[in-house]
């Protein structure tokens, strides 16, 4: 009977460890935020050992975005078509140690696990990217692309990663890159400056940016400082880590084929959810997410709102937006074609109103508007009894068109038009020789004592 007690002891113990082992691992491979305020996660599951977790349901995830729960409103086991870029260093150490050859076998391994609808792009850096393969689904396209890449030059490490990212950008759905690199972004070990144009930090920031989880594969010694054979591990776990992605390292280029492998199976196995943002405000604010699957520890993520104005999932912000600048932009021409009594002015020959109009218009009390360069007249306007010119001022004494004696009480004569100033007394002001008094700009009588006005001095200039 003793011996019972100890054997349930032993259960326990080793039923303890098996527990603690069965809860899954997650972390968020990317977040989609092209339909904010729908937020899509793409989640990887796996075991203790590394190996993806299927056959999970929603009730297995918890998840809050800066401490709110959500409700799961979509979820999927599987990423579905996945668009992803392989960047490969083909810089000149990359033809030691078969690791040239290596990293070919690793993209054929690759390419041989496209599911229909999966679309690869290939590029190969040295001195600077070169898109061998823009995105496909044909793998026999994709092999040859392959088989065009040779090892020489330097490590542009930075810029291709740019690359990259500018190869997924404007994608929607799950958008992977994987980035294989067996040095540092030098020019040469006896030439040690950075290969590429952008800084470290630009590249990351450039994929942070765009929503761009890299999975980033160190091939190479990791315990020498040699500029040609070592790795820089803390930069290449820098990126993996600050873009959200995960960093890998093989010693050698014949396990790389069984990496690649296993990175294609964790992508096509990960888990998709969909949720409604539980603050859906276009403010460009951090967002912090939590995945918890199982009761494990959460797994973090995030996102950056960059929809300050979203006209893809609201149409109605972006049609508000749009009205008055369309307004802005029309109004102007609608009220140089139109007059305030409807009619068209763009008529060239509607330059000028006729004296029968002139009048009709003064019959009816209204006020004449004149074209461009002229002057409206109404008719409460003193004129000259002779020429029917306004008189400026309106006791005027001389009219300053053609100079003639104007008595008190003299009766307003036929309307007539007053005629364009001369293109030289425009905007100038002048005095009477006689009287000393200012003249209006074009007159040739002063109104004051009659004398003509001093058109010589107005010529000049």
């Amino acid at each position: 009977m003793r011996r019972l007690p100890l054997i349930l002891i032993l259960l326990l113990l080793t039923a303890l460890p098996a527990h603690a082992q069965s809860s899954p691992g997650a972390r968020v491979a990317q977040v989609d935020t092209s339909a904010y305020p729908i937020v899509k996660l793409y989640v990887s599951v796996t075991d203790p050992a590394g190996n993806p977790v299927p056959g999970l349901t929603a009730r297995a995830f918890a998840i809050t975005e800066d401490g709110q729960p959500v409700t799961i409103d979509d979820f999927a086991g599987g990423a579905g078509a996945i668009n992803t870029v392989l960047v490969i260093d083909r810089s000149g150490s990359m033809d030691e140690n078969d690791k040239m050859d290596g990293a070919k076998a690793a993209a054929r391994a690759f390419i041989r696990q496209m599911r229909p609808g999966d679309r690869t792009a290939l590029i190969a850096f040295s001195n600077q990217p070169d898109v061998i393969q823009p995105f496909t689904a044909d793998t026999a396209l994709l092999d040859g692309a392959i088989r065009r890449v040779h090892p020489a030059g330097s490590t542009a490490l930075y810029d291709s990663l740019i690359a990259g990212v500018e190869q997924l950008q404007g994608l929607s759905g799950r958008r992977a890159l994987l980035l294989l690199t067996d040095g540092r972004d030098i020019v040469g070990t006896d030439d040690p400056v950075p290969a590429s144009r952008a800084s470290l930090d630009e590249a990351i920031q450039a994929a942070a940016k765009a929503g761009i989880s890299v999975q980033v594969i160190g091939l190479g010694d990791r315990d020498t400082d040699d500029l040609r054979g070592g790795i820089d591990e803390p930069v290449l776990e820098r990126i993996a880590d600050q873009t959200g992605g995960a960093y890998f390292y093989t010693p050698n280029a014949g396990q790389l084929a069984d990496l690649y492998r296993r990175l294609s199976a964790d992508m096509q196995q990960e888990y998709t959810v969909t949720y409604r943002s539980p603050r859906p405000f276009y403010d460009g604010t951090r967002r912090d997410i939590r995945v918890s699957v199982g009761g494990a520890p959460a797994a973090a993520g995030g996102y950056v709102e960059r929809h300050l104005i979203d006209v893809h999932s609201d149409p109605v912000v972006g049609l508000l937006l749009l009205l008055p600048i369309l307004g802005a932009l029309l109004l102007p021409a609608l009220l140089r074609r139109r007059r305030p009594n409807g009619t068209d002015i763009s008529c060239p020959d509607d330059r000028q109103l006729t004296a029968a109009a002139s009048n009709s218009a003064l019959a009816e009390g209204s006020t004449i508007f004149q074209p461009a360069g002229t002057t409206f007249i109404s008719a409460e306007v003193p004129r000259c009894r002779a020429c029917a010119a306004p008189l400026a001022p309106p006791d005027a004494r001389f009219c300053m068109a053609c100079g003639a004696t104007q008595d008190e009480g003299q009766a307003t004569p036929r309307l007539a038009l007053r005629q364009p100033q001369e293109p030289w007394a425009e905007g100038r002001r002048i005095f009477c020789d006689q009287c000393g008094r200012p003249m209006r700009g074009g007159a040739r009588y002063c109104s004051t004592c009659g004398a003509t006005a001093p058109l010589p001095a107005m010529a000049d200039g």
